[in-house]
């Protein structure tokens, strides 16, 4: 897996291209985190916004697909004695209805075939009235935007979606979700914060 093999270096990688989105979406998302919630992370990675988010809430289960990223996430997480790391699909969840205060997937729905069917489980997992959270990387149209998706489908990574801020709007209103707050964390590869609450 494309995941396993760059896991070791993707922290570096990322700093190098993107570190102040990188780290601003950790800051961004912790404050959606309330002090007493229960925390699923999805596609958790080397867990940089895990890290953020822990000292915000009561816990936190960070995972990933990636066995490579999890053990990335374990060393870095390991000071935090209320986080859980475990192997998970985002779009087969294990987890019982109604078992979290917050659920969040980071930069990972764009990377899926069936972007909708993860938004139902983490929907479906997530306490009426708790908070649904995506934070998606945009790529504006520019020529040095169009070269670094080359570069990293050469590498193994491809987008389902290219989403930019218009379409990562309309995704969420073709999915059905009216009520969404967006927030955007700019930089070099700006990131927009999908937020909504699910109803009672």
């Amino acid at each position: 897996m494309i995941w396993d093999r760059v896991a070791p270096l993707y922290d570096l990688a990322v700093n190098t291209l993107n570190r102040r989105v990188y780290y601003g979406t950790g800051s961004a998302v912790a404050r959606l985190i309330r002090p007493g919630d229960t925390v699923l992370e999805c596609a958790c990675g080397t867990g940089t916004i895990t890290a953020a988010i822990a000292p915000a809430c009561a816990r936190v289960v960070a995972t990933d697909y990636s066995e490579g990223m999890l053990k990335q996430a374990g060393k870095k997480l390991a000071r935090y004695p209320n986080v859980v790391v475990e192997q998970a699909d985002i779009t087969h969840l294990r987890y019982a209805d109604n078992s979290f205060d917050a659920v969040v997937a980071a930069n990972v729905i764009h990377l899926l075939p069936e972007p909708g069917e993860a938004l139902k489980e983490l929907k479906r997992v997530t306490r009426p009235g708790g908070t649904i959270i995506v934070p998606t990387y945009v790529i504006p149209k520019k020529r040095a935007h169009t070269i670094f998706l080359k570069l990293i489908s050469r590498c193994g990574v491809h987008f389902q979606e290219h989403f930019d801020p218009a379409s990562y709007w309309a995704f969420f209103e073709r999915m059905g979700y009216a009520r969404v707050t967006y927030r955007v964390v700019r930089g070099r590869i700006p990131c927009v914060i999908a937020s909504f609450t699910k109803e009672y």
